[in-house]
């Protein structure tokens, strides 16, 4: 019984020690600001044939990591529709993000020249509306 009793405080001390860690760990080398605006023209539901659109939906968040051609990025879309976090990854001017639930799962991927596919899976249905357009 006595060494539950010393087991567990180690165990604890150990486990702030590392919380402790992880906050002062310092930040990416390589940070940059993510703010881009998307203008998406064509709107393509199913199997149905696609139709023009006018959805602009804005991507802003932050971006970091060790090398400055490849970072972590955490944004959020804010569009009329709703706001949705979304995490990814940018390789020098492209940017391939991903988020939403379970009930609506989100891709975005940006060419290194701007173009831009958005595509939403919503599991009820299922259903998948994908987006063409550009995003700068």
């Amino acid at each position: 019984m006595a060494l539950l009793a010393t087991t567990a405080p180690a165990l604890a001390q150990d486990s702030v020690a590392t919380t402790a860690a992880a906050a002062t760990a310092p930040a990416e080398p390589f940070q940059q600001t993510i703010a881009i605006a998307c203008r998406f023209t064509w709107e393509c539901v199913e199997n149905e044939p696609c139709t023009e659109t006018e959805f602009t939906p804005d991507i802003t968040g932050n971006a970091g990591g060790a090398s400055a051609d490849a970072l972590t990025v955490q944004s959020q879309m804010v569009s009329d529709a709703e706001t949705v976090d979304m995490t990814g990854t940018k390789q020098v001017k492209a940017l391939s993000l991903t988020g939403g639930g379970f009930d609506a799962r989100h891709l975005l991927s940006i060419a290194a020249d701007g173009a831009s596919r958005y595509t939403v899976h919503y599991a009820d249905g299922p259903i998948v509306i994908s987006y063409l357009g550009t995003c700068k």
